[in-house]
């Protein structure tokens, strides 16, 4: 029954106002090269490089490009680019049904009973959420590791404030701070340069080495509107096994073809507006 709940996805969208993220603030310099601090990254990051499979309920409030978002999310992923979600509606079929392996995703819209076959996952998250990630990606990000890619610190740097800045693989900046005795992944930044569009993360309410709030801001980009999304993490299990067969959909033999264009004009996560 657990491993069922952790895998299913609850996503409300309203059209009535939700409360938007608020700015993420990185802490200013000047800071000092001090490559005594490459402890203090992997003390901070031990927790979320170790985790396989992630499992959660998430609260999601927001603005998904121009689509307001409020809801509950329950999500589940495997390292190796397998995911599973789903999102019902509050009644009858699910509004969107996503699978992936090898971040290769399968999006069935049960509802219209189309089809998006063998696509990558960083393409039809992108269409429905305005972020551009892949599955190991958002495991990352909801561990507290940023990105999936940015594992190897090549930078240190203190500031008088105390916090820690990381260069990472990638163009990913962390910002550590101590939380209690220990060092936490606090913040983190994408170089537009090479992470495509800018983007920025916090954390904050740790618990058992993991954040308990999680907010992302994405810059607009051309033909795309800013991103902010705020994520509530509860019931968060990490590397507990997931049947393979949750990273498949049953598809009905009916079911028509669906384009990523098709998706990307009228995504599940469109704000549905009454009409005058």
């Amino acid at each position: 029954m657990r491993s069922a709940r952790a895998l299913l996805v609850a996503l409300t969208i309203g059209a009535a106002a939700c409360a938007t993220a608020g700015t993420i603030r990185l802490p200013d310099g000047p800071w000092t090269h001090d490559p005594s601090a490459a402890g203090a990254f992997e003390s901070a990051s031990a927790a979320c490089r170790g985790v396989r499979t992630l499992t959660a309920e998430l609260g999601v409030r927001g603005r998904a490009g121009r689509s307001k978002v409020r809801g509950r999310v329950l999500a589940g992923f495997e390292r190796g680019g397998s995911l599973r979600l789903e999102a019902p509606a509050p009644f009858g079929a699910p509004v969107f049904i996503l699978v992936a392996r090898a971040n290769r995703a399968t999006l069935f819209l049960p509802r219209d009973r189309r089809i998006l076959r063998d696509v990558a996952v960083d393409d039809v998250l992108d269409a429905i959420t305005g972020l551009r990630r892949s599955s190991d990606d958002v495991l990352a990000l909801l561990a507290g590791c940023l990105s999936a890619g940015a594992a190897s610190a090549t930078t240190w740097q203190r500031s008088p404030g105390g916090w820690v800045r990381v260069g990472l693989e990638g163009g990913v900046t962390a910002f550590l701070a101590r939380d209690g005795g220990r060092w936490r992944v606090a913040a983190g930044q994408g170089d537009a340069a090479e992470a495509g569009l800018a983007w920025t993360v916090s954390y904050a309410a740790f618990g058992s080495g993991f954040p308990g709030q999680v907010t992302i801001r994405q810059a607009a980009g051309a033909g795309s509107a800013e991103t902010v999304l705020t994520f509530q993490v509860s019931q968060l299990e990490t590397n507990v096994p997931i049947d393979p067969r949750a990273f498949d959909v049953v598809v009905p033999a009916d079911a028509a073809a669906l384009t990523l264009e098709d998706l990307r004009q009228s995504g599940p996560l469109a704000e549905k507006r009454s009409r005058p």
